[in-house]
């Protein structure tokens, strides 16, 4: 999968990936699907390129978050140091994406939830700046 475009990496084959190591039932993969779908073109639509470790790890965390959604679970609060890791407008922007999976779903969205997705894309956006000194 290295290298791979992302449009290339289909939900699908990351679930089977993460299946190898998890119990991944039916309405598990079709959930985690639909998010990493709307996921994959909210990462395309904003440039940010997910490379081969971040596209499982994104999975891993999609499987966790549609499993929530199903259960009504939120996961524990984290310290709010970390809310400065993250910019505003890619905060804002992963909102709209969980809330837009979450219609229908009878789910609402935590502060908590947004900023674990947020930092997957947040790290993939700094692992593609060029590192100082480096020429591009």
């Amino acid at each position: 999968m290295t290298g791979t475009p992302l449009d290339s990496a289909h939900p699908r084959r990351l679930l089977t990936l993460l299946a190898e190591d998890t119990h991944i039932s039916e309405p598990d993969a079709a959930d985690a699907e639909a998010f990493l779908t709307l996921a994959g073109h909210y990462a395309s639509e904003r440039g940010i390129v997910l490379n081969d470790v971040r596209r499982l790890a994104l999975a891993a965390h999609g499987l966790a978050f549609v499993r929530r959604v199903r259960a009504h679970e939120y996961p524990p609060e984290l310290d709010r140091a970390l809310y400065d890791e993250v910019g505003e407008e890619l905060f804002a922007g992963v909102r709209e994406l969980l809330d837009a999976y979450c219609a229908g779903r009878a789910h609402i969205v935590g502060d908590t939830e947004v900023l674990l997705l947020t930092l997957h894309f947040e790290a993939a956006l700094q692992e593609d700046l060029p590192e100082p000194g480096r020429s591009v």
